[in-house]
C-alpha cells in the first residue's frame, strides 16, 4: 500500500470512525478541555499532539514487527500480509459503516484498564503549561481503542515506516475535529460527519481500497487494461 493510499485510508478511518469513539473518548476530551485555563485555550493542541505521538510510536513498533516476516520469508510473506491488510481494511470499513453498540465493544471490554489509567491522568491536572498538556495527550494515546488497534494491526501488515507514518498521522488528524470538546461549531460538525450517506461513502472507499490491496495483483493479471494497472499501482506496496 503506497503512502498516499495509506494516508487516505487513515484520514477516512479517523474522521468517520471517531464518531463511534465518542462514548469513551468524548468524556475524556470534555474533561481535559474543561481543565484548560480560560486565557490559554491553545493548550488543547498539546492534548492532540501528545495523543498522536503515542499512536505513532506504537504503530512504528508494530511496523518493525511486521518487517520481520518479510525479511525471513521473502517469497510468501508479502502476499499473505497483503491479503491480511486488505481484509483488515474491509473490517475497518464495516466499523465505520455499522451503527449501534457493536462499534463500542472494544471500549467496553477495555473499561477496567481505562479506569486504572484515569488517576494517572488526574496527576497532570489542572493544565498549567504545554508540558502538562503533552503529558496528558501521551497518556490519552495509551487508552484502549478498537479503531486504534485496527490501525496498529494495519501497521504490522504494511511493514513500511513511511506508509505507517502517513496512515497514523492522517488517522490522528482525522480524529481531532470530533474530539475538540464542546462548542456549537463542534456539535454541528459532528452531526454533519455522522450523516449516513457520508459515512457509507467513506466506508465504501476504505473497503474498495482493501479489496484492491488484497486482490490487486490478480486483477491486474486478469484485466489487461492501463486504467486497472494504474489503480493497482496506487495501492501496491513499493518494495
Amino acid at each position: 500500500m503506497t503512502p498516499e493510499a495509506a494516508l487516505l485510508a487513515g484520514l477516512l478511518a479517523g474522521l468517520f470512525g471517531s464518531t463511534h469513539c465518542l462514548g469513551m473518548c468524548g468524556g475524556i476530551a470534555g474533561m481535559l478541555h474543561a481543565q484548560l485555563p480560560g486565557d490559554r485555550p491553545g493548550l488543547a493542541a498539546g492534548f492532540h499532539l501528545g495523543r498522536i505521538a503515542s499512536y505513532l510510536a506504537i504503530a512504528l513498533v508494530a511496523t518493525g514487527i511486521g518487517m520481520l516476516p518479510a525479511t525471513l520469508l521473502p517469497e510468501t510473506a508479502p502476499l499473505i500480509m497483503r491479503v491480511l491488510l486488505g481484509a483488515l481494511l474491509v473490517a475497518m470499513a464495516a466499523y465505520i459503516a455499522l451503527p449501534g453498540r457493536f462499534r463500542d465493544r472494544a471500549g467496553e471490554l477495555a473499561a477496567p484498564f481505562t479506569r486504572r489509567l484515569m488517576p494517572l491522568l488526574a496527576r497532570f491536572l489542572p493544565v498549567r503549561s504545554l508540558d502538562n498538556a503533552l503529558g496528558l495527550g501521551l497518556l490519552w494515546g495509551l487508552l484502549p481503542c478498537g479503531l486504534l488497534y485496527s490501525v496498529v494491526a494495519a501497521a504490522v501488515f504494511l511493514a513500511d515506516p513511511l506508509a505507517t507514518t502517513a496512515m497514523v498521522l492522517a488517522f490522528g488528524i482525522g480524529t481531532v475535529p470530533l474530539l475538540l470538546g464542546t462548542g456549537l461549531a463542534v456539535l454541528k460538525f459532528r452531526s454533519a460527519v455522522n450523516r449516513r450517506g457520508l459515512r457509507y461513502t467513506a466506508a465504501f472507499l476504505v473497503a474498495f481500497s482493501g479489496l484492491l490491496v488484497a486482490l490487486g495483483p490478480w486483477l491486474a493479471h486478469s484485466i489487461d487494461h492501463p486504467w486497472m494497472q494504474f489503480v493497482v499501482d496506487c495501492v501496491t506496496p513499493r518494495r
